[in-house]
């Protein structure tokens, strides 16, 4: 009996109440222990948390002209919703967010629009999207919520004089003509950061807000104050890329970034507003006794390797699923065996979707109370939506959001997978993109399953692989994989029969299009080594910087010359 009237009080509390605050609103009210607990209540009852967080997100948007359009206010189920509201993507809601630009109100929901996120899309087309006051708060429930489970999991962060790299984006790039802020999605999430967190920043605050700052600049001054600090215990970023290529900078700047450390200034080579150099450097001090052990550590070990110059570093927080995966492994290779890998957590500018809480592992548990998620099964021919207390475990699905900030039935052409189904509790884990596949006649080859092809011949010839692409060569008829391995000893012409083999197992229809001579035998390229990285220099877009570049694994170019060591091709040798 106690523990249902428990239970019924932490649901009043989160879904009940008089009063006209939404979910959202009620849960950032919360001390950072009700709020965990009430997470983990949420959690337990995906269904009727789902349901009320409909009935709140409908209820909130009632009175906006697209809310009167499709009758908000008459909805009671969740069958009225989905027969009601249409799937909808971004194609069809663009044009409507002009007046919300200029700064009027109450269109998708009601009230004005507090905020423009903005993202380059998976076409690199920039896209804003809207977000509103429920919006807003939902966003930095998540990331509250992922910064207490990360510390729960590694207490070490909050050590007395530990401090922390997080490798972030402007939190405002801009404003529209209506003046409504645009900003980024990982700078919202600095910005959401608990205060406890942010006293443990190794970054000035004067630097993570500038703007203007080059990538160069912005990547030589991370390193300088990073360096400095000899009691870096960890590194929080999207893409551990940035991380792995901020390395290889300190490296090649070793000289001038020990200068600056020694003499407590900033070189003179880096572009830099006047005004932003004196604020840097007048915090500055000189620290010629870290200079000096550096300088020893370089001379003893040829480089600055990171369990020398930081020895008590032990976590990361980093993306870890789909592409990234691979960079992790990557990176693993460079710090010590003991550091923990925790991940950054699903979402995009669209929403912050899922929140871990186990180290070492990419899946996370749903942000149940603040969006109102349909799956589509991969692979089915079905318009028919599963709710998230439906889920099987090992199911492909692409992602449908209803959100706070008028996204309604929105497919986000994420494809998930559900790593565990425990209570219908479902773990989930960001895969790829639903376009990222290839097509030819009948065959259809997605990103997964070519990963998952690249593992399994990895595995069994015992020959890892860095990075790979994928390119469907149609006027020569052939695929190609593009594959920069560990080893210079890689064999490609074994890695290429091998291949070929287990593309005959998994796709029948790979098979017929091979003995009917509509493709020839696949090729594989193997690149040198460092190839990866230089096509993040090289993929950057104006305004972004690596922690926010993703490369493409199906592409539609051959990598150039010069990055070619070999060619693995049918009937050669």
């Amino acid at each position: 009996m106690a523990g249902n009237s428990m239970a019924e009080e932490q649901f009043r509390a989160i879904f009940g109440g008089n009063d006209d605050k939404s979910i959202p609103e009620r849960l950032k009210e919360m001390p950072n222990e009700k709020l965990i607990k009430s997470f983990y209540f949420i959690q337990s009852i995906p269904e009727a948390t789902q349901i009320r967080v409909l009935q709140d997100i409908l209820k909130s948007a009632q009175n906006s002209e697209f809310g009167r359009k499709m009758g908000f206010s008459d909805i009671k189920t969740v069958d009225d919703f989905r027969n009601k509201v249409p799937i909808s993507d971004y194609s069809q809601i663009e044009e409507e967010l002009t007046p919300l630009k200029a700064g009027q109100g109450d269109i998708f929901f009601d009230g004005p629009t507090a905020s423009f996120v903005a993202t380059s899309g998976s076409t690199g087309v920039p896209k804003l999207i809207p977000e509103s006051k429920n919006g807003e708060c939902v966003k930095g429930l998540v990331s509250q919520i992922r910064a207490i489970l990360l510390l729960m999991m590694a207490p070490e962060v909050m050590a007395p004089g530990k401090k922390v790299l997080a490798i972030v984006n402007p939190s405002e790039y801009g404003k529209t003509d209506g003046g409504i802020p645009i900003g980024s999605a990982s700078g919202q999430a600095a910005k959401d950061m608990p205060v406890e967190m942010l006293k443990k920043m190794v970054l000035p605050p004067a630097m993570m807000i500038a703007k203007g700052l080059s990538n160069e600049t912005t990547d030589y001054l991370t390193i300088r104050y990073a360096l400095a600090e000899k009691n870096l215990v960890g590194v929080v970023c999207s893409n551990i890329a940035h991380f792995n290529i901020l390395l290889k900078k300190m490296n090649a700047q070793a000289d001038d970034l020990l200068e600056d450390i020694r003499e407590g200034q900033i070189s003179s080579k880096i572009s830099i507003d006047a005004v932003l150099r004196e604020k840097l450097v007048s915090e500055l001090l000189p620290n010629p006794e870290r200079a000096a052990e550096l300088e020893t550590i370089l001379k003893n070990k040829k480089t600055l390797d990171v369990a020398m110059i930081w020895p008590e570093f032990a976590v990361v927080s980093c993306w870890m699923s789909a592409s990234a995966a691979k960079i992790v492994t990557d990176i693993k290779k460079h710090l010590p065996q003991s550091v923990k890998f925790l991940e950054w957590g699903y979402g995009a500018s669209e929403g912050k979707f899922n929140i871990p809480d186990k180290a070492q592992d990419p899946a996370g548990l749903l942000a149940l109370f603040g969006y109102f998620f349909e799956f589509l099964p991969v692979g089915e021919v079905t318009s028919q939506t599963l709710l998230a207390h439906e889920l099987k475990k090992g199911g492909y699905y692409e992602l449908i959001i209803t959100s706070y900030s008028g996204l309604y039935r929105y497919n986000m052409k994420d494809i998930v997978r559900v790593t565990e189904m425990n209570n219908q509790i479902p773990r989930l884990v960001f895969v790829c993109k639903e376009s990222e596949k290839l097509e030819l006649d009948r065959l259809s080859l997605r990103v997964f399953e070519i990963d998952g092809a690249i593992e399994t011949i990895s595995n069994y010839l015992n020959q890892e692989i860095r990075f790979y692409q994928i390119l469907l060569d149609r006027e020569n008829k052939k695929l190609i994989f593009i594959l920069e391995p560990y080893s210079e000893r890689f064999d490609s012409e074994v890695f290429r029969l091998n291949l070929e083999k287990h593309l005959f197992k998994l796709k029948p229809s790979y098979q017929r299009l091979r003995e009917s001579c509509h493709l020839r035998g696949v090729e594989v390229i193997m690149v040198s080594d460092g190839y990866r990285d230089s096509l993040f220099s090289r993929s950057i877009m104006p305004g972004k910087n690596v922690n926010q570049t993703k490369l493409k694994t199906i592409v539609t170019e051959y990598p150039d010359r010069n990055s070619i060591a070999g060619w693995a091709k049918e009937g050669e040798k």
